[in-house]
């Protein structure tokens, strides 16, 4: 049986992958920044409130957009001269 896949015409309607509910690479760099502050700095509480906050406005801003996280990586990295 060969594996058929459907590319939708949309964007939209495209299914992310998430983890925790974020995309995956935020979601990845989220948890190395909890584990580096909780492991190696020994700051459990701050470890805590880094993931409480990253993970809250994670979702928050993929709520709505699922691709939003690539506009904002997209701003951030072309600079405002080059952009069309």
């Amino acid at each position: 049986m060969s594996d058929l896949r459907v590319i939708p015409e949309n964007r939209a309607l495209v299914r992310r992958q998430h983890l925790l509910g974020l995309p995956s690479g935020y979601a990845a760099l989220l948890i190395m920044a909890v584990l580096f502050l909780t492991l190696s700095l020994k700051y459990v509480g701050a470890g805590l409130y880094v993931l409480a906050v990253g993970w809250g406005l994670g979702r928050l801003v993929s709520y709505y957009d699922p691709f939003a996280f690539e506009i904002v990586a997209r701003n951030l990295r072309v600079p405002r001269r080059l952009r069309a």
